[in-house]
């Protein structure tokens, strides 16, 4: 193994950043538990299955990875390789290294280099060191590997048609339509179709509609095809033209949000697809244009220091956020949760711009 690869593997250990690893993979149920061999265990349930300690990871400079009932032993590389690719030997996992070791870098914020990672770096604990120290340094630049384009085939998989449950939420059916909403009937799930900024199919996400109730409390939400979400902007493809014609972005958290919105007729609207906007994200919404402006729309319940803490990854740009300062809406909602006219008068009423959030908390 090179030292690079031996090196990341370290840097994982050292930083207590498996856990985060994990959860972008999208495996639930992630405990610390002691192991047999002394070593602390980590242990998760795999996407799509049903046995809580199917991941066992111990926790050692090594991350030696067991997956319980496929037969699979390795280290951490071949852990991702299963999820996202199906690798299931060491060739497998070979063939799939840059862009294993890619994913990984891009999802816990590394910056990624061919050469060795600086043996001179302090290990930290905060996940999220890399958004405070960001501005700190000199701008960085990250390779970035692409989610592979799937065969528009896939879609033979799955049956057209909105879900009565979104609809209900108030997302349209021409909105569902648009979006490609379908279902995926042998895992009971409502589906959405995930594109890169060409428009090209990379990813597929389902949310499970059935009545198994561990899926409901501890899966609801899968990737039927995995892509790494946090290398796109969910919705950019449509919304490029709407961005480029209005110069405005708006971003949000979750892709339900984009389509009740694309419903509304807001089409500028892009999803970060989680809380946390990540270097790759930034990146993609700086190269939209000097002269975009950029309006974030965190869901109730995240502090203006959270949101300084998101938006400094930018620089040079126009850039508001709202906030709800009136109790319109309960913790976790999102701005779109209780209708078109709370949404509009919390655009109206509580949008805010960022230097002023930058200076005061600093």
């Amino acid at each position: 193994m090179s030292d690079s690869l031996k090196q990341l593997k370290e840097k994982i250990y050292d930083e207590g950043t498996i856990g985060q690893l994990l959860d972008e993979l999208g495996c639930s149920d992630i405990k610390v538990n002691s192991g047999r061999s002394g070593d602390d265990l980590v242990t998760a349930r795999l996407p799509g299955s049903s046995n809580p300690r199917g991941a066992q990871i111990y926790l050692s400079p090594n991350l030696h990875v067991e997956l319980v009932g496929e037969g699979i032993s390795g280290d951490v590389y071949g852990l991702v390789g299963f999820v996202l690719y199906g690798c299931r030997n060491f060739d497998e996992v070979r063939s799939k290294l840059y862009q294993i070791k890619t994913y990984i870098c891009n999802v816990l914020g590394y910056e990624y280099s061919n050469n060795d990672f600086s043996k001179e770096q302090k290990p930290k604990q905060d996940w999220n060191w890399w958004l405070r120290d960001i501005q700190k340094q000199r701008p960085r630049e990250y390779e970035v590997t692409k989610n592979e384009v799937l065969c528009k085939d896939v879609l033979n998989e799955f049956i057209s048609g909105a879900w009565m449950g979104w609809l209900n939420e108030g997302i349209s059916v021409a909105a569902q339509n648009d979006f490609g909403v379908g279902f995926h009937l042998p895992s009971e799930r409502v589906t959405i179709q995930v594109h890169n900024a060409e428009g090209q199919l990379v990813g597929i996400k389902g949310r499970y509609v059935g009545n198994d109730k561990q899926q409901l409390e501890h899966k609801k939400y899968n990737y039927i095809y995995p892509c790494s979400k946090t290398i796109e902007l969910f919705n950019l493809h449509r919304a490029l033209p709407y961005i480029q014609e209005s110069k405005k972005v708006y971003v949000f958290e979750g892709a339900k949000t984009t389509m009740k919105l694309w419903g509304w007729n807001i089409r500028n609207t892009v999803s970060i697809e989680g809380d946390r906007l990540h270097p790759v994200q930034a990146k993609i919404l700086k190269g939209l244009g000097i002269d975009i402006e950029i309006v974030w729309a965190w869901d109730k319940g995240k502090d203006k220091e959270f949101v300084r803490n998101q938006i400094r990854q930018i620089k040079g740009r126009k850039m508001f956020y709202l906030y709800d300062n009136k109790e319109r809406f309960e913790d976790k909602q999102s701005p779109v949760d209780c209708g078109y006219d709370i949404f509009m008068d919390l655009l109206t009423n509580d949008i805010y711009e960022c230097d002023g959030l930058v200076s005061l908390v600093e």
